[in-house]
């Protein structure tokens, strides 16, 4: 059994091997809030907007993981309008990002 478990690593054998107080691999995230979770999902909502009805395309950054691309490029301005809403209540500035790549507020979004 213990041959086992040193094969696959784990086990109480891998943690007396690393020592009581080694550091983890991999810091451990604080837990997500209900704003973060909310903007995550505003930002998607959004996203899906944008291909749906202005053009966009999804893409895929090596670091990142999804991103959306307008014009061939990655907007930098789309976070800090999505924080306007959620944390300040203040759709202004998310309305003008979604006005000025050409989403028509007015057309349903197809989460399809």
């Amino acid at each position: 059994v213990a041959r086992a478990e040193r094969a696959a690593g784990g086990g109480a054998g891998a943690a007396k091997a690393r020592g009581a107080d080694a550091v983890p691999l991999f810091p451990l995230q604080p837990p997500r809030t209900g704003r973060d979770l909310l903007a995550d999902h505003v930002t998607a909502l959004v996203c899906c907007a944008a291909v749906d009805s202005a053009g966009a395309v999804p893409g895929l950054d090596w670091l990142d993981g999804p991103v959306l691309l307008v014009d061939g490029e990655r907007p930098t301005d789309l976070a800090p309008c999505v924080l306007s809403l959620v944390e300040d209540g203040d759709p202004g500035p998310l309305r003008d990002w979604l006005a000025d790549i050409g989403v028509r507020p007015e057309k349903p979004v197809r989460l399809v």
